[in-house]
């Protein structure tokens, strides 16, 4: 009833594959995870990258203001440093 014949049993049951098929599925799982999840982080990574470039400018002048309000730095310096920091050259 249980004959070994070319490594099926006689039932139609596949045999002898053992650690291999597991192997083999994992290794599919990793491929098709990684094929996955690369473009997916991809994408977050400049999405998340091209909104973080806007408000960093936008804390150091807020910063800059900030200390211009307390008293730190005078007239001059402030408008030196915004001019840096602002696109357009720190004109209005």
């Amino acid at each position: 009833m249980w004959d070994w014949h070319d490594g099926m049993w006689n039932d139609g049951h596949m045999a002898g594959w053992g650690i291999w098929s597991w192997g083999i599925m994992l290794i599919g799982l990793l491929w098709m995870a990684l094929l996955i999840a690369l473009p997916v982080y991809i994408v977050y990574w400049l999405t998340t990258r091209s909104s973080s470039d806007g408000p960093t400018e936008d804390s150091a002048l807020a910063v800059l203001q900030e200390r211009y309000a307390r008293g730190e730095i005078d007239d001059e310096e402030f408008e030196r440093r915004r001019a840096r920091l602002t696109p357009d050259g720190g004109r209005y």
